[in-house]
């Protein structure tokens, strides 16, 4: 088997950093210019070669095939056949999808590569990572502002970590809160969340469906959008509780931590909804996510079924 390694999940971010994991084990800083090269399935010739060539000034070469369950079975079979006898200075990675499971030529890979598993991970591994990225930083975040996070970026890793940076700069290396995660992340998507409300309100169930489909083609996960609607209906909440307190426009602006033109805009918004509304969406958004984690409905179609409810209530 040697240094050979097979890292498969639906996962890119994890994926991402496993490769590169593997890169820094047996390549130094000054080795990688020479000695990694990453392709894509479709050249297995410049693969093959670069697994049979010797490394330049270091003992290890490392090689990456990049979504390789789209390598084509005469070149799986090369592949393979390369690995019953592997160069010893050569490190091979195939990076591909669960997709590859389905392979016929799957087992024949596991038995004679190490597997690295890089499955999306669970909400509570999220949180963890999230709390880990930023003590790593002394910096402080709030376990409202972790749950929030998570509620609006899902499990999509990538997203995560892009918000993790994002919120590190915009922290002044304090203390993360949960206004600091609404003010960045939440500005981040609230464009796309108010035209998908648009549709809702508007009961335009066309218009929705599109929207949701240009969501999926920017690789928003339904969760993902499940969070941005939740965390929509949550500021809602907000600005009607601070409404019936008889707060100024000034003074929800300043409670909400958000611009006075930005906080006129939801309280537009808001006057749309009524307790029992809120209720109800909230309701439906809970319905939701439970029904696709518990494998209940296909996650497009409970999708297509939340927008259709949310437009009746």
């Amino acid at each position: 088997m040697r240094d050979n390694y097979l890292i498969i999940g639906d996962d890119e971010y994890i994926k991402e950093r496993e490769a590169a994991g593997i890169k820094d084990k047996f390549l130094t800083s000054e080795e990688t210019d020479l000695n990694y090269s990453a392709y894509s399935p479709d050249d297995i010739e410049g693969i093959m070669d670069s697994a049979e060539t010797l490394p330049f000034l270091a003992r290890k070469r490392v090689v990456v095939v990049k979504k390789a369950q789209e390598l084509s079975e005469k070149s799986k079979e090369i592949i393979l056949s390369y690995l019953e006898n592997p160069s010893e200075s050569c490190i091979l990675i195939l990076s591909a999808d669960n997709s590859l499971k389905k392979s016929k030529t799957y087992s024949k890979f596991s038995s004679k590569m190490t597997i690295i598993k890089a499955d999306s991970p669970g909400s509570g591994t999220i949180k963890s990572w999230i709390r880990t990225f930023y003590k790593k930083k002394g910096i402080q975040i709030s376990s409202e502002a972790v749950d929030l996070i998570v509620e609006l970026k899902g499990n999509d890793t990538i997203s995560v970590k892009n918000e993790l940076d994002k919120l590190e700069n915009f922290s002044d290396e304090k203390k993360i809160e949960v206004g600091h995660v609404e003010e960045l992340v939440g500005r981040s998507v609230a464009e796309t969340v108010f035209k998908l409300i648009d549709a809702i309100n508007t009961r335009d169930t066309a218009w929705g469906l599109r929207i949701l489909a240009d969501l999926y083609d920017q690789k928003k996960q339904p969760q993902e959008i499940i969070g941005y609607l939740g965390w929509y209906i949550r500021v809602m909440q907000k600005i009607i509780l601070l409404r019936d307190k008889g707060a100024s426009p000034e003074e929800t602006a300043l409670a909400l931590g958000y611009s006075p033109a930005y906080t006129r805009r939801l309280s537009t918004q808001a006057q749309k909804y009524s307790s029992d509304r809120i209720t109800r969406w909230t309701r439906s958004l809970f319905e939701t996510d439970k029904n696709i984690k518990t494998g209940i409905t296909p996650p497009v179609l409970a999708m297509e079924t939340l927008l259709v409810s949310l437009s009746d209530i």
